[in-house]
């Protein structure tokens, strides 16, 4: 199969096409050369801006093609206006985003999609980021035909080369954490959570590519239910195994929104029970074509790894994003705030 990864010198889209490669597939990555370019020497590199000129391409015949960095359904259409009637299979990667009303119940894939105030808009938010995604989704079908095209639709992506930190950032505060001191659990212990190891989102997005699949996936896992306190009690074992082991110091939501905490981006994963939908995603769907979720330990082992080689990151592409996770300092002023404010 001749695959082009659109994107795939990061993150998602590395992932994917080192499995390609692996597997013996033709590859042909495009992107913008500011990243990872001197990845994977064996594929064919088409350096272009798709924001500017996607002239490589044209004239071009793919078997697949997976496109992880769209943003805007204008993307899609470029390179549907390049590509479509000389590629037989497009994915474009979406986002759980996508739902109009995340917390109306468990999430599947015929949820009530989100729209826009202002479907021409370019500004790219927490409150337009999956609208947007939609209309990329639906400029894909446009442009490829519904037949030909799959829409994954991942949950927070983590594991190694990760550029958001949300899921790196507990690895750094569990490997940091000293024997016998606290460390801060935010809300409740029996709260979901939900997120994939992108190595895992990549082999079940090639093994689609490969038999040509199409529809809408809810793309997460891990494929049985995971609790915040499982999470944590885990990623203690793995990466902080002193003796004495830190504690584990639960702080109740309702005191960590007083404080004004903001949850996902300051405690990354952790999300108020009122606003927890996005971890209660449906993937029956994605399960019955294939998917496989490694082993909790395998993620978190693999990302310290490549965690204590690498730089905190500070991505400067894709959405905007707010600084993740408690400073040191600020972590230690809500415990202390916690253990003497008085509660009945």
């Amino acid at each position: 199969m001749h695959l082009l990864v659109l994107g795939g010198t990061r993150f998602l889209g590395r992932h994917l096409a080192d499995l390609a490669l692996q597997r013996g597939h033709r590859v042909t990555l495009l992107h913008r050369g500011r990243s990872g370019s001197g990845l994977f020497p064996q594929a064919e590199h088409l350096i272009a801006d798709r924001n500017a000129d996607l002239s490589v391409l044209d004239g071009r015949r793919f078997d697949a093609v997976v496109d992880t960095s769209a943003y805007w359904p204008r993307q899609v259409r470029e390179v549907a206006a390049r590509l479509a009637g000389r590629v037989g299979h497009y994915q474009m990667v979406s986002t759980i985003s996508v739902y109009a009303d995340p917390d109306a119940g468990a999430l599947t894939e015929d949820a009530t999609l989100a729209t826009l105030a202002d479907p021409a808009t370019e500004t790219v938010s927490g409150e337009t980021y999956g609208g947007l995604k939609v209309l990329c989704e639906q400029a894909a079908v446009d442009g490829f035909g519904a037949g030909r095209t799959l829409l994954p639709r991942p949950g927070l992506l983590v594991g190694p080369h990760d550029p958001t930190e949300r899921f790196t950032w507990w690895v750094r505060r569990l490997l940091r954490a000293a024997p016998g001191s606290e460390v801060l659990a935010p809300g409740d212990p029996a709260g979901p959570v939900q997120f994939i190891d992108a190595r895992d989102a990549a082999a079940w997005m090639l093994a689609q590519a490969e038999s040509g699949r199409s529809g809408p996936f809810n793309l997460t896992g891990p494929a049985t239910p995971l609790s915040m306190e499982a999470f944590l009690a885990t990623a203690r074992r793995v990466l902080a195994p002193a003796d004495p082991p830190p504690r584990l110091c639960w702080v109740a939501e309702d005191f960590l929104l007083e404080q004004g905490v903001a949850s996902w981006t300051e405690l990354p994963l952790w999300l108020p029970r009122r606003s927890d939908g996005i971890h209660r995603t449906e993937i029956a769907r994605a399960l019955a074509t294939g998917l496989q979720c490694r082993a909790l330990e395998a993620t978190l082992q693999d990302t310290a790894a490549w965690a204590r080689a690498a730089p905190l990151s500070r991505a400067g592409e894709g959405p905007p994003r707010p600084p993740t996770g408690l400073a040191p300092e600020r972590e230690a002023a809500l415990l202390q705030a916690w253990h003497t404010t008085p509660r009945g």
